[in-house]
């Protein structure tokens, strides 16, 4: 069993936990790292029950429309107006601050669904909201977006499981160049500027795709043809370029490097030395 660090978050419109207790944990597992790697935690994910109530607020607060039954913002902070005073006077379960967080409550907030105020004004806001949303919006629609926060959690860990993989990846990638990697395979240059070299048939064109040091002494990443890259002697602060190395993946010559060897649906052909 993994290790639990943190509780699951408490359900509050649904029937049972969302979230389990290690759900980081198994979600960085399920992607491919240790469970206890190191992986930031997304902006979109809270950090905590508190955190993430002032979230599910702000989304009821967003949802709006048909949706909620609430066709125009002002319908919102009208029947907020209406329910506070009866929980503040009638509601056993009313903390003590509902009525004065609704008054609190600019139009802006309730509008853009943009709570304001310190951590702990911010989080009474969010319980009065909740509190309202429960007396005066349908169950399946609180319970539906409840979910939906749920799944974005997931999806933000995963996406930054994934991320920290990549960069990994990236890093064992430069530090040591395979031999082939999807279909190209790593060339024998002889001259001093390039750091690692590859060669494939990319779409009908022999070609070299090579990280190097530019005259500046900067990491470029770039491909040229096979051609172009033998006729300048496998130099290529002197060769034309075919095309620029691009990614999404990370930052630096070998992230761009890596990231189109793994972009282009090639064609082996057999290791040269130039």
């Amino acid at each position: 069993m993994l290790p639990t660090t943190e509780p699951p978050f408490d359900p509050i419109f649904v029937d049972e936990p969302l979230l389990i207790s290690n759900y980081k944990e198994t979600i960085i597992s399920k992607v491919g790292l240790p469970f206890y790697a190191d992986v930031d935690r997304p902006d979109e994910a809270p950090a905590d029950e508190c955190e993430r109530t002032i979230d599910l607020a702000e989304r009821i607060l967003r949802a709006g429309g048909v949706r909620t039954g609430f066709g125009h913002h002002e319908e919102v902070r009208t029947s907020m107006e209406s329910w506070a005073p009866n929980a503040d006077e009638e509601c056993d379960a009313d903390p003590g601050y509902w009525r004065s967080s609704v008054l609190l409550m600019s139009p802006q907030e309730m509008n853009f669904g943009q709570l304001d105020g310190e951590p702990e004004e911010r989080h009474e806001k969010a319980k009065t909201v909740l509190a309202w949303a429960a007396d005066c919006i349908d169950s399946d629609v609180l319970q539906e977006i409840e979910r939906s926060q749920a799944e974005d959690i997931k999806q933000a860990w995963r996406d930054a499981a994934e991320a920290e993989l990549t960069q990994r990846e990236i890093e064992q990638f430069a530090e040591d160049p395979p031999e082939a990697l999807d279909g190209w395979t790593r060339l024998d240059a002889n001259h001093d500027a390039v750091k690692v070299a590859y060669v494939a048939d990319n779409h009908g064109t022999p070609s070299v795709a090579a990280v190097f040091e530019d005259a500046d002494s900067e990491l470029e990443a770039l491909e040229f043809t096979l051609e172009e890259w033998q006729e300048n002697d496998g130099n290529p602060r002197e060769a034309r370029l075919n095309r620029y190395c691009v990614t999404t993946d990370g930052d630096g010559a070998y992230a761009r490097l890596r990231s189109h060897l793994l972009t282009f649906e090639v064609e082996p052909i057999e290791r040269l030395e130039v």
